[in-house]
């Protein structure tokens, strides 16, 4: 399940960024290419959260013996707020056009999930 987790979430990150290129390019109603891919990115972040769910769910005992439950919400926090913010930045620049400020506080966030995400005991470096 966590194979199924990190693809989904490096499939939607790839996906945000050829979606949120094509909307700067051609924010127009008429950018049929940037409404599929944006599509496809939404059933991509239903995938993100599902798997993150059960990965939760499956590993609840061994979350539970390590005290790290704090860790963990605050990861889904961070998780659920990063694909807010991934929406809200792909609805402006195709809307109005995005501020710079939001796209930057969305990759922080994207960047900072994806390592607590990894330091934590059930994460890729923990392993190490």
């Amino acid at each position: 399940m966590i194979h199924l987790h990190l693809t989904a979430i490096v499939l939607a990150v790839v996906l945000f960024i050829v979606t949120l290129l094509s909307y700067m390019k051609n924010p127009s109603a008429e950018n049929k290419g940037g409404k599929i891919t944006h599509m496809i990115l939404r059933v991509v972040y239903l995938l993100v959260l599902f798997s993150g769910l059960m990965i939760y769910v499956q590993n609840m005992d061994v979350i539970s013996a390590l005290g790290s439950h704090m860790m963990y919400g605050i990861k889904v926090l961070c998780g659920l707020f990063s694909i807010v913010l991934m929406e809200m930045a792909l609805v402006k620049t195709r809307k109005n056009g995005m501020r710079g400020m939001w796209l930057i506080i969305t990759i922080v966030l994207i960047i900072a999930t994806f390592i607590l995400g990894a330091t934590l005991p059930l994460g890729t470096m923990a392993f190490n």
